[in-house]
């Protein structure tokens, strides 16, 4: 069988350049099991090394020095190896040089590398980068680095001056709402510093409609509570003309009847005279009805807009003064309100129980009955407030029906 040495300088050339191949792959597959701090495997292709380059010095000195005495005894004695020799060597070298890399590369699927995590973090969306208190940066993915070119105008290498940069907390780069979140950390009793940047701009724009929408939800309001206002104007206009009509009508009519009166006789006088005292103490009268009067509508008008039915099983006492009644008539639009908007109720019974010191106002509705301690919040509180400042008091019960009781002190009369 031919000898090694006695191939043709093609063959040895090519063996030579497997050689070479050779010692390649187990350089890289050596520089990856050391990244990866792998080193029963960094050895393992140090070991193929040696053999492929001892290999492929044997092939050069072959060839530079066959058949003179310059060429080693090593080198003459496996030069005359058979060819078949040598390849079976090289197959047994290849398959473990392929072993190697197939090694690595399945430890690159199966387990979390550095390598790993950097090109995870590359295709996130949003920038993260890590750096020491120095502002030497440790680590920054591709987003991060591209937003630092478009911020500062140049690549992310110093972490504080970016920090500096972007101190606003929510920048506009190229189109796109940013926002920077920053947090120390520590790391192996180290100080370390990290900053990941978000993208915002659907959230950030949802955000300033809602802003637009607010406001011109805040102009709307103020427009209605200006119609509201005229309204009530309106009204109150309407009813003082009108009641300025009737009081010119009837004053007209006293006094066409006194001027048509004979100034002798006696007593057309005295009856056109007790018309005059009875019509003025009736006006009087009719201006506090209708006060109450309107107050009254008020409350129903109310009650059928929440749904709510008035049921008034008495009348209000004329014994109280006008700060009293103002007090009744804002405790009984609470009660409706609050019995529509917290009990459901669709019915609403007034009632009045007057002893000698006090006057007990009540408001009885047939919604759900709270559960737990009733506490008066908002408006009840409020009305508690103006009933305590007036010796009144608020209270409620619950039996089978809800009831807000108002009480009211009566002053006596001297």
């Amino acid at each position: 069988m031919t000898h090694f040495d006695l191939l043709s300088e093609l063959a040895r050339a090519m063996f030579a350049l497997w050689a070479l191949l050779l010692c390649l792959a187990a350089i890289g597959s050596a520089v990856l099991a050391a990244v990866r701090k792998r080193y029963m495997f960094t050895v393992s292709a140090l070991a193929l090394l040696l053999p492929c380059y001892f290999m492929w010095q044997i092939i050069f000195d072959i060839s530079l020095h066959f058949g003179t005495d310059k060429i080693s005894r090593l080198s003459a004695w496996t030069g005359g190896l058979p060819w078949i020799t040598w390849l079976t060597a090289f197959i047994i070298l290849t398959a473990a040089a392929v072993l190697l890399l197939i090694l690595n590369i399945r430890y690159d699927r199966n387990y979390i590398t550095t390598g790993t995590i950097k090109l995870c973090l590359d295709k996130m969306p949003c920038g993260i980068c890590c750096w020491r208190e120095s502002g030497r940066v440790l680590f920054s993915n591709i987003c991060m680095n591209q937003l630092s070119i478009d911020i500062t105008g140049r690549q992310l290498l110093n972490g504080n001056q970016f920090r500096d940069a972007v101190s606003d907390g929510i920048l506009n780069v190229s189109g796109k709402v940013w926002r920077f979140a920053y947090r120390e950390i520590v790391v192996d009793n180290n100080r370390l510093y990290e900053m990941i940047a978000s993208d915002i701009t659907a959230e950030y724009a949802k955000t300033e409609a809602l802003k637009k929408d607010k406001t011109e939800l805040s102009r709307l309001n103020s427009e209605l509570s200006d119609y509201y206002t005229s309204i009530d104007e309106s009204v109150k206009r309407q009813e003082i003309l009108q009641a300025k009509m009737n009081i010119h009508d009837e004053m007209n009519r006293l006094m066409l009847s006194t001027t048509a009166a004979y100034k002798d006789d006696t007593k057309a006088l005295d009856d056109i005279f007790a018309l005059w005292e009875q019509n003025a103490l009736l006006l009087c009268m009719e201006a506090d009805k209708k006060k109450d009067l309107n107050k009254t509508k008020s409350m129903d008008s109310l009650a059928n807009a929440l749904g709510i039915k008035l049921i008034w099983l008495g009348e209000l006492p004329k014994t109280l003064d006008d700060r009293q009644r103002e007090l009744f008539y804002f405790t009984a639009q609470e009660a409706i309100i609050n019995a529509v908007k917290h009990a459901r109720a669709k019915n609403m019974e007034i009632t009045f129980e007057q002893t000698d010191d006090t006057l007990s106002c009540r408001f009885t509705n047939n919604g759900k009955l709270p559960r737990g301690e009733v506490r008066f919040e908002g408006g009840l509180a409020n009305i508690a407030l103006l009933a305590e400042k007036q010796g009144a008091a608020i209270n409620t019960e619950i039996g089978e029906a809800f009831t807000l009781v108002l009480c009211l002190p009566l002053r006596k009369k001297m």
